[in-house]
């Protein structure tokens, strides 16, 4: 094994003793550029992905982030604001929540933590100051929990409690949103933040509570008549209702006329009064005796009569009284009362509100749409009417949905209209056309960039490679001196020192063709013996030329 690498190395070190300067300037430049892209290609596929970790901090948030992330030695990158870093994404989630969980980030807002260190020294004045930035704060971290919300800003201005009532002040508050790029609050979300700031603060009324977006747009509307907002709560509930019914008659005639050939408006007439009854209905009938009271008096007596007879003679002096005989009394009295239990239903009723009064319904469907073929073959679309029986069963189908009631005065219109259609035919032409010259674009792109490739390896680096392994010994005729004459010249410019001994001293009878050609054969021998290796590198070329010109002749005879 030793020696295989021994001669390797040897046959390398020799590849590269022969080769002249140029040659080995542009190998080792050749070598230098392609190791630099091996490089470049490594660097690349083993970049890391960065992802980012938070966005639109603070400079306190940033600065502390930072910190951990050193602590923790893990690389990150800080955009040119300072605001936005990005870590390596497979460790990104896994260091969100342990950042979380550290209180990071905290948005420079302060809650009830300003509490959380005693200060024995502070005056009142200084409790009421940080117990309302401690308000402040605890209603930003609510409120930026909302979806959408990026930043917020609470102020609140809570005047001091006045001893008479007439001069007591009402507290407002004004709160500033930064919302992500695209979003837009309803009104609900708005008015549930002036809700939730209102109920937060003690004596602060909705109504006197702003809510503004960084563009300095207000966004509540801060209705103080209860009458108005219950107005407009009572218009969004019935545009709801509107809305889901229109809905209900599209998603049940879409599935029949197809997507986009019907077109549904709901009219809802609603009530929005609150009324409380109470009915009591008896059932005589069903009476029956639930007491019975009864009370018998009587009573019987007598008393005298009168005596003497009537005038003025019972009543003179000396007369006796006459007995006119004795009264006699009886009475006998009976009382009864008789208690009927009589059956009884009391029945309340609180009808609800938004309750529905009356439904107007408008439908609109498009005809019938029919495909066929034309004498050329080509499709061609016709329009045309449901027939009345269609429209019927459409009626019911509508009225089943919404849940019509002729009773109590709903309508129903329905008509069958033809629809404009627009004609996205040459758009989708144009599209499709755009899309194909782009397609040929990017072809002719890549066929040009792999031809410039290709011409590039033929004409430059397989020449290159070429030129730089052929053998860098000349061909022997000329390398070997031709005449005596060259052979003197070469010894006299030193080229030959070593030879000086291989011109022998010619007579003068010796033929000069035949001294000429003992002279080559020794000079051959020598340069032999001096330098084998590129000898042995003329053998191998004579051998390879042999053979290409065998190659060739035979090639020529098979095409003969």
């Amino acid at each position: 094994m030793d020696d295989q690498v021994n001669k390797v190395s040897s046959q390398i070190k020799d590849f590269f003793k022969n080769l002249f300067f140029e040659k080995k300037v542009a190998f080792f430049g050749l070598a230098l550029v392609v190791i630099i892209g091996i490089a470049i290609i490594f660097v690349w596929a083993s970049s890391t992905n960065y992802t980012p970790l938070m966005n639109n901090l603070s400079a306190e948030d940033s600065t502390n982030i930072i910190r951990i992330l050193r602590d923790k030695k893990i690389p990150f990158k800080l955009d040119a604001t300072g605001k936005n870093i990005s870590i390596p994404s497979e460790s990104v989630y896994e260091l969100r929540l342990e950042i979380a969980t550290m209180g990071l980030p905290q948005t420079s807002v302060v809650g009830y933590e300003l509490f959380d260190k005693p200060n024995l020294g502070t005056t009142s004045f200084v409790q009421n100051i940080n117990h309302q930035r401690a308000q402040e704060g605890e209603l930003v971290r609510t409120i930026i929990t909302m979806k959408g919300v990026r930043r917020a800003r609470v102020h609140l201005a809570v005047p001091q409690k006045s001893t008479f009532i007439e001069d007591q002040k009402k507290a407002t508050a004004s709160v500033v949103l930064d919302l992500e790029p695209g979003i837009l609050l309803s009104d609900k979300q708005v008015y549930g933040i002036g809700n939730l700031v209102s109920r937060a603060v003690e004596g602060l009324d909705v109504s006197d509570v702003v809510v503004m977006n960084s563009d300095g747009k207000i966004l509540s509307k801060n209705i103080v008549d209860p009458v108005s907002a219950a107005t407009l709560n009572q218009l969004e509930y019935q545009e709801k209702i509107e809305n889901d019914l229109q809905q209900r008659i599209e998603n049940v005639l879409s599935h029949v006329v197809g997507e986009g050939h019907i077109v549904a408006k709901v009219n809802a007439e609603l009530d929005f009064s609150q009324i409380n009854e109470t009915q009591t209905s008896y059932d005589a009938d069903s009476s029956a005796i639930r007491s019975v009271e009864k009370h018998n008096d009587s009573m019987s007596g007598s008393r005298p009569g009168p005596y003497g007879v009537a005038g003025g003679v019972s009543n003179a002096p000396g007369q006796t009284p006459v007995n006119n005989g004795e009264i006699k009394n009886e009475t006998n009295k009976i009382n009864e009362v008789i208690n009927y239990e009589v059956p009884q239903t009391i029945r309340k009723t609180v009808r609800s509100l938004g309750s529905i009064k009356k439904l107007s319904v408008a439908v609109l469907i498009d005809g019938k749409i029919i495909k066929t073929h034309d004498k050329d073959g080509k499709i061609v679309t016709k329009n045309e009417s449901w027939s009345p029986e269609k429209l019927k069963e459409f009626e019911k189908i509508i009225a089943s949905s919404v849940g019509l009631d002729t009773k109590r005065g709903d309508t129903l219109e329905i008509k069958n209209i033809e629809f404009n259609h627009e004609d996205f035919e040459e758009a989708q032409k144009f599209i499709a056309d755009k899309e194909r010259s782009n397609y040929y674009e990017n072809l002719a792109k890549y066929f040009v960039i792999s031809i410039i490739i290709i011409l590039f390896f033929l004409f430059t680096v397989k020449p290159f490679i070429k030129w730089l392994t052929e053998n860098s010994v000349d061909d022997v005729e000329t390398y070997l001196p031709k005449t005596v004459e060259e052979l003197e010249k070469l010894q006299k410019n030193t080229i030959l020192s070593k030879l000086e001994n291989a011109i022998p001293n010619f007579q003068e009878k010796i033929d000069p063709d035949k001294a000429e050609g003992e002279v080559i054969k020794e000079k051959i021998v020598s340069l032999i013996q001096l330098n084998p290796k590129k000898a042995a590198l003329i053998l191998k070329n004579w051998i390879h030329e042999d053979e290409k010109s065998e190659e060739s002749q035979k090639g020529k005879e098979k095409i003969a």
